[in-house]
């Protein structure tokens, strides 16, 4: 029997009970704003204002979206009442590793916080996952969220990697002292080059953090269908790729994003190369992006080394911080 069906009855006025987008759509979006406040990045922000929208559309969004979300393919999550308020909130998705799902959103109204319903939450969430058959149950957390973290590792989670998000503010003037020309210069990537950048990207990665991080092949190989797709969207993708000896040892993506989401570069530089490559990228990818005066630019670094991070300060980024990335197989009994 599904988690679900063990809850509280739909009616019920307090405890926990299923999501359902139909009634409480718009009261989590505002518990997620007021829980994680100013700590959302700005693509977050972003995807914020697109959900405040989206539940403006009040009984059309039952319409639209509960024979999907109801289905087998999904599993919203769940939320906490209190005197038919909602206060707190888990949501469920499934990753694209098959067997896997994602926990995110674990959020509790300032208010109700340190009265167990974040545990409460996950479990429910742990529970569901176990019915559907996961194999498997990941999630992201800040580094400095040590009450989180802590309640996590309870439960069986376990740290399998770390990134860095760095951000450059919108309006910097274009960096003027350009450093000297490099033993290695970038031509733009092309569609031939793709299995090789995701070899680069898996020697850079390690096969248990890939899923976590849910890699795609297709992010990965450029092209005329990718770049379609990507202009039907309203954005543009630029690749760059540095070869030695026919092995491309590091290549830059620079993706121009529509209306205000930050514009996006990644970065990757292979491990024996690391120290005098990454300068060269980071200004490639910039050059892309128009210099980045006129919009915010955000960074995920996957492998963050020093070299990498130093390049990017010396181009106007700031560090805004360190996610680590869990995971937990279902034979942990932490749920139980």
């Amino acid at each position: 029997m599904r988690v679900g069906a063990m809850l509280l009855r739909r009616g019920a006025q307090s405890g926990l009970r299923p999501f359902d987008p139909y009634r409480d759509f718009r009261s989590v979006v505002e518990l997620i704003a007021v829980a994680f406040g100013d700590k959302l990045t700005p693509a977050g922000q972003a995807s914020l204002a697109e959900m405040r929208r989206i539940a403006r559309w009040g009984p059309l969004l039952g319409w639209l979206y509960w024979p999907r979300w109801n289905s087998v393919a999904a599993a919203p999550g769940f939320v906490w009442v209190e005197e038919g308020r909602v206060v707190g909130n888990a949501s469920l998705r499934r990753a694209a590793e098959r067997g896997g799902f994602f926990i995110g959103n674990v959020a509790v109204h300032p208010d109700w916080q340190e009265r167990g319903i974040a545990g409460q939450l996950m479990k429910a969430s742990l529970g569901e996952i176990d019915a559907r058959g996961g194999r498997w149950a990941g999630l992201e957390v800040r580094a400095d969220n040590q009450i989180a973290r802590r309640l996590y590792e309870r439960l069986g989670f376990q740290e399998i990697g770390r990134t860095v998000q760095m951000l450059r503010p919108a309006g910097l003037p274009w960096v003027r002292n350009l450093p000297p020309p490099p033993p290695l210069l970038p031509r733009r990537g092309h569609r031939r080059d793709g299995a090789r950048l995701i070899e680069l990207v898996r020697s850079i990665v390690s096969q248990a953090h890939r899923p976590l991080l849910e890699l795609r092949r297709r992010d990965y190989q450029p092209g005329l269908e990718r770049t379609l797709d990507l202009w039907f969207e309203g954005r543009r993708e630029f690749w760059w790729v540095l070869e030695e000896n026919k092995v491309i040892c590091g290549a830059a993506r620079a993706l121009r994003e529509r209306g205000h989401r930050p514009d996006r570069l990644e970065i990757l530089v292979a491990l024996g190369h690391s120290g005098y490559l990454e300068s060269v990228l980071v200004q490639q990818g910039m050059v892309s992006l128009h210099g980045g005066s006129k919009k915010m630019i955000e960074t995920v670094l996957m492998a963050p080394t020093k070299p990498l991070i130093d390049a990017l300060k010396g181009y106007g980024f700031q560090k805004r911080c360190v996610l680590v990335q869990m995971r937990r197989s279902p034979s942990h009994s932490g749920a139980s």
